[in-house]
């Protein structure tokens, strides 16, 4: 009688083992390749006892917080938050989220413009993750544009001014093309219609191409459209997410998200394991990459420097 209840007793405990619950917070689809980095790269760590609970935002910022509020509410069923990217973790931290539990940015720019942190090495707000240098990298992405258009002297960047993060990346591009002899001229549009309208009139303006900063409005609701038009009317664009390249832009330069989710899923775990966040310094991720479509460069009908296709990382025909 005593085995047949201490066999019960096991079977109770057993199946009453918690599963681990994470929440991840992404303001648009264009985000998902990092979630897929991250699921891969606990998987590869065997995390095994996960559940993954995704809250996908339509790339308003009145939807996010709606999701923000949704996660608030059943917080305590979570061990961390991941989020998609600064403007994520930045909203979170508005919210309090990151008072109850830890939360790791999957891949963000600018954090500590954000206030996400005051040091990278010891994380100060109960927030760690993946610094992508996006907006850092905007100087290199400059060089390399005017080395493969060296035509173009007069350059649009699309940015939001309402947010540091997206200036900060926009006066890094303006500063560099000084250096450089190219003119850029930062560019805010409100909608499709607009947006249009801009680079329809580009060519008669004098701007020859379209430089893309980090901003989550671009990266995930814009750039379909940035890519349209501007192959519509002939405009060559350098994005700054070389996942973009696959989906029709010329050339990009940067790091996949793909890897700096498979990079915080690390930081994640040491968190899962009972590691606090002040000890998980921010990684940072440079490897950065050259690639090119050159299909969609050849389409443009531009002028360009051919022989710099031999330092692509990448050529997609």
């Amino acid at each position: 009688m005593r085995l047949f209840l201490l066999l019960i007793l096991l079977i109770l405990i057993s199946c009453s083992e918690k599963e681990d619950r994470i929440a991840v917070l992404l303001t648009g689809k264009g985000r998902l390749q990092k979630l897929e980095g991250f699921k891969k790269g606990l998987k590869d760590l065997g995390i095994k006892n996960i559940k993954i609970d995704v809250y996908i935002g339509d790339n308003n910022l009145k939807t996010l917080e709606e999701l923000i509020k949704k996660i608030k509410r059943n917080i305590r069923r979570y061990k961390l938050v991941a989020a998609g990217g600064s403007i994520e973790a930045y909203f979170l931290k508005k919210y309090g989220v990151n008072e109850i539990v830890p939360v790791v940015i999957l891949g963000g720019t600018s954090i500590k413009e954000w206030g996400l942190t005051k040091s990278f090495l010891r994380p100060s707000e109960n927030i760690t993750g993946v610094d992508n240098l996006n907006a850092e990298l905007m100087a290199k992405r400059v060089e390399l544009f005017s080395k493969i258009f060296p035509e173009v002297k007069k350059v649009i960047v699309f940015c939001t001014p309402k947010f540091e993060a997206s200036k900060k990346a926009a006066r890094i591009t303006i500063k560099t093309g000084e250096k450089l002899g190219i003119k850029v001229v930062p560019v805010y549009v409100k909608d499709v219609k607009e947006l249009e309208f801009v680079i329809s009139h580009m060519k008669e303006d004098g701007y020859g191409a379209i430089i893309m900063t980090p901003c989550y409005y671009t990266e995930n609701f814009l750039t379909h459209y940035i890519l349209h038009y501007a192959g519509f009317y002939g405009v060559p664009v350098f994005c700054h997410n070389v996942e973009f390249v696959k989906k029709g832009c010329p050339i990009g330069y940067g790091t996949s998200g793909f890897k700096q989710g498979y990079t915080a899923s690390v930081l994640a775990y040491k968190i899962l394991k009972g590691k606090p966040v002040s000890e998980v310094p921010f990684e940072k991720v440079y490897s950065p990459v050259l690639v090119i479509n050159e299909k969609s460069l050849y389409e443009v009908g531009i002028g360009f420097n051919r022989e710099l296709m031999v330092l692509a990382d990448e050529v997609i025909k």
